[in-house]
């Protein structure tokens, strides 16, 4: 596989609009902007920001980083996430996005022996399914570094929740622009820190509002997102 068809697919791999499913997640912003008052650019990118660097990147890129690097399998890390999963929400939108990951690989014609593997296991249920693992399978089936995998998997983070501000709040498209821009460099940091990952031990998480605001989000009324 050259480097240009590689470049291609993580492209693909990490726009915002790849088919996950992500668009009808907020993954608790929609519950800061309810109750919370995050309702202007300056508070989305603040919750974004806490999101990303305290539990994204420290947890879900850490283990993408694990399994490319091969310091941890695949399932191990898999009882890892899921006993790290509180919110109700949560637990169902990254299992329905594992699956939608997987599903999308399909029509790239992204396949591999540990996809196939992984999919029969979500099938028999011996498997809950993440999408950061689901990810991961992906990006290392196409050849991308623990980094690059990293800033990936970051980068449609930021996108996704940003999309789904425009919605909720609402944000103009200069502002999600200016946004996520704002986002790049601690993004690409983020990413470096969560490539040098070397046992599940630092695998942390510490976005406490974030994770509350995921846990509250099913009992809002009238709610836009399914998480």
């Amino acid at each position: 596989m050259t480097p240009a068809v590689i470049d291609a697919r993580l492209l693909q791999l990490c726009d915002s609009a790849f088919p996950s499913g992500a668009f009808s997640h907020s993954f608790g912003l929609e519950t800061a902007i309810l109750e919370r008052e995050v309702r202007d650019a300056a508070g989305v990118g603040a919750w974004i920001e806490a999101y990303l660097c305290r539990s994204v990147a420290t947890f879900d890129a850490r283990a993408i980083a694990l399994f490319i690097n091969d310091r941890a399998s695949l399932f191990e890390l898999e009882e890892t996430l899921s006993a790290s999963l509180f919110a109700t929400d949560l637990r169902a939108a990254t299992r329905r996005l594992a699956r939608a990951t997987l599903d999308a690989y399909d029509a790239m014609g992204i396949e591999s022996d540990a996809i196939a593997r992984y999919r029969s296991s979500l099938d028999a249920g011996n498997a809950h399914g993440h999408h950061a693992l689901a990810c991961a399978l992906g990006y290392q089936t196409i050849g991308a570094s623990a980094l690059d995998a990293c800033c990936a998997y970051l980068s449609s983070t930021a996108g996704m929740l940003a999309a789904a501000a425009a919605r909720a709040v609402p944000l103009g498209q200069r502002d999600v622009g200016r946004l996520l821009w704002s986002l790049r460099a601690m993004i690409g940091a983020a990413a470096e820190t969560a490539a040098a990952a070397q046992s599940v031990d630092d695998l942390t998480t510490s976005a406490i509002d974030c994770e509350i605001d995921a846990m509250r989000h099913s009992g809002l009324d009238g709610r836009m997102f399914a998480s």
